[in-house]
């Protein structure tokens, strides 16, 4: 989903100067018992989590045709077990085995579920990457439970984190950083054990000394493929733009803008420009891959996880891991403390759409 022009373009001049579900089946209520004496807890360690983007229904077997067991509503979550392909649809034969039964992978997200995450106190002067580690969490425009909720963050949603603070109450906020120009303030405060820092190693390069690296993307396919020489070593399949005034864009390409997060939005304001296609509004769309100067990108997705089919506004959807794996092996290099990092055709990755 493209940012504005006005946006990407102001950006790159500046850088160039669960509640209904019984507890055990609900991810906020995974939490595991507080450490004894002498334990500790590994708070690396993560359970795979169902989310209902929407209303799903779970089967005794893996087809609408077998018996329906029960269904559950938006942000309600389940365990993932297991995973088993059987026909659905042309273009995605992904069920998820649970407890509840065989529930059909297009509208359930994926998420990795973390232990509650230990208090940084001190951020530092530039503060850290990180990232929603529960299915989700509301975000506030005040570190107070009872402030207003600006937005509801979900599990893999990426944020820079600027700030913290312990209140009165002994509750430990973080305060994020939220770019989109209408927003006033600038940031949202949420709950610290909700978020987890992102260590560099899961923001480190892969393979970045392997030259000749390219992303090729088949539109009629919907699949990603990538390139080093004449190996392939990585595809996917990716949901691009509908046809029409927002079609994916097609042509020989390149990554000319990175970013870890970015809230994207064609939410009308003062000054801005008229929306393109339905209203969204998508705060933390993380590890983004611009390749044109419309604000066009291959980023991750929590919206939906029916790939294969085009969905988008323009940009290339891929799951959330996926868009990880892309951002830390594409050219050109980010480091950890980089908001963005922009680039040309002598050094961002080659991407090639048709």
């Amino acid at each position: 989903m493209p940012v504005t022009r006005r946006h990407l373009l102001k950006l790159i001049t500046a850088a160039a100067t669960v509640a209904a579900l019984s507890p055990k089946l609900h991810a906020r209520a995974s939490y595991p018992d507080p450490p004894g004496a002498g334990q500790s807890v590994d708070y690396d360690a993560w359970v795979l989590m169902g989310r209902a983007i929407h209303t799903v229904a779970f089967y005794d077997k893996p087809s609408t045709s077998a018996t329906r067991l029960t269904t559950r509503q938006r942000d309600q979550s389940f365990p993932i077990t297991g995973e088993v392909h059987a026909p659905f649809s042309p273009h995605n034969d992904l069920w998820y085995e649970t407890p509840l039964g065989y529930v059909h992978s297009a509208w359930v997200l994926p998420v990795r579920v973390y232990p509650p995450q230990p208090f940084i106190r001190n951020v530092g002067e530039w503060g850290f990457w990180g990232e929603i580690s529960q299915v989700f969490t509301e975000a506030y425009e005040e570190p107070d439970l009872h402030s207003r909720k600006v937005y509801r963050f979900y599990g893999g949603n990426v944020f820079h984190v600027v700030d913290s603070l312990r209140d009165e109450k002994g509750i430990r906020w973080y305060k994020v950083y939220d770019e989109f120009p209408p927003t006033s303030p600038s940031h949202q405060w949420v709950l610290a054990k909700d978020v987890r820092r992102i260590p560099r190693s899961e923001m480190s390069p892969i393979r970045p000394f392997v030259g000749r690296k390219r992303i090729e993307i088949n539109l009629d396919e919907q699949r990603l493929n990538c390139y080093e020489g004449d190996e392939l070593v990585f595809s996917t399949r990716v949901s691009s733009g509908l046809p029409g005034a927002t079609a994916t864009p097609t042509g020989e390409m390149c990554v000319i803008l990175k970013q870890p997060s970015r809230h994207m939005s064609n939410r009308p304001y003062p000054g801005g420009p008229p929306p393109l296609g339905d209203i969204f509004d998508l705060p933390g769309v993380p590890w983004n891959l611009f390749f044109d100067m419309s604000g066009t990108a291959i980023h991750g997705t929590y919206w939906h996880n029916d790939f294969g089919v085009r969905r988008s506004h323009g940009c290339v959807n891929v799951s959330q891991e996926v868009a990880r794996w892309l951002y830390r092996w594409s050219h050109p290099i980010a480091g950890c403390e980089d908001d963005f990092i922009q680039s040309t055709a002598r050094v961002g990755t080659p991407i090639v759409i048709f």
